[in-house]
């Protein structure tokens, strides 16, 4: 095959493979995520407040448990993680939205009001 055709070839591959396939397709969602220590020693005190931080934000839908707590909406999906180690008590959050605007209020919302001053 000839240098010409090859680049042919090329072109055409390239061509193709640009119109066969959505932009959207390679969309992701924007992420933040952040440990630190939490501003209470209580487990259950640290997820009633990201409870309570996830529903003035209007994060969606709420689930929680002993340890951590869930929101999700069909544009954002939420987790804060109150992790017991030793005598501190970390707190694990990680915000995911396709609206980079909430998902970043979301996230600062949850690292300021759990985070120890």
């Amino acid at each position: 095959m000839s240098i010409l055709n090859k680049k042919h070839l090329y072109i055409f591959l390239a061509a193709f493979l640009s119109s066969a396939t959505s932009p959207l397709a390679f969309a992701r969602p924007n992420m933040w995520w952040d440990h630190f220590e939490s501003a209470t020693a209580n487990q259950t005190e640290c997820v009633n407040q990201a409870e309570n931080i996830l529903t003035a934000e209007k994060a969606g839908q709420l689930s929680s448990d002993a340890d951590s707590v869930r929101a999700w909406s069909p544009e954002s999906v939420a987790v804060a993680e109150c992790i017991q180690f030793g005598d501190k008590l970390v707190v694990a959050v990680l915000v995911s939205s396709d609206n980079p605007v909430a998902g970043n209020s979301i996230f600062n919302a949850l690292r300021t009001g759990l985070t120890k001053k």
